[in-house]
């Protein structure tokens, strides 16, 4: 099996997991133009930066690892980056340790191209609520950190 992994668009994981295999290198290489085109237009589509090119130090190759260049293009793979941006929704949770609760709202593009954040106390009767806009998704995430330690947090010690 041949991996083909992107670290400099994902610094976190880039490195853990390949963004595409194959059996033979040749059609890892092929997946992996098809998969560049896909995660790139999911930045753009979630209104994030594209990350640029990153140095790759010597030490994180191994003997069976090669640097390769991998082109692609949005236009070439248009139909399965539809399919792949169908649907497409941020989960944005947030744990508070001291109670051991997560808390999760969720996202969807709005007609503006922002995201709408809503959430839900996950009551059978309860309605989702927006709670707020974002462009970013690190704004989602610190705006409902916020959400749930100065309002649900707080508002329950005001409670007992």
């Amino acid at each position: 099996m041949f991996c083909v992994y992107f670290p400099a668009l994902f610094p976190e994981s880039g490195w853990d997991y390949p963004l595409s295999r194959g059996k033979t290198r040749s059609l890892a290489i092929e997946n992996a133009e098809k998969e560049l085109a896909c995660a790139l237009a999911g930045f753009i589509y979630d209104n994030e930066k594209v990350p640029g090119p990153i140095p790759i130090p010597s030490n994180r190759l191994s003997k069976e690892m090669e640097l390769i260049k991998i082109e692609t293009s949005l236009e070439q793979y248009a139909e399965e980056i539809e399919e792949h941006l169908k649907g497409r929704h941020w989960h944005i949770g947030y744990y508070v340790e001291e109670s051991d609760e997560y808390f999760e709202a969720i996202g969807f593009k709005n007609e503006q191209g922002n995201w709408d954040i809503f959430y839900s106390e996950e009551k059978e009767d309860s309605n989702e609520v927006l709670l707020f806009t974002v462009k970013l998704e690190s704004e989602a995430y610190e705006k409902f950190k916020q959400f749930v330690e100065n309002l649900i947090i707080k508002r329950r010690g005001e409670l007992e």
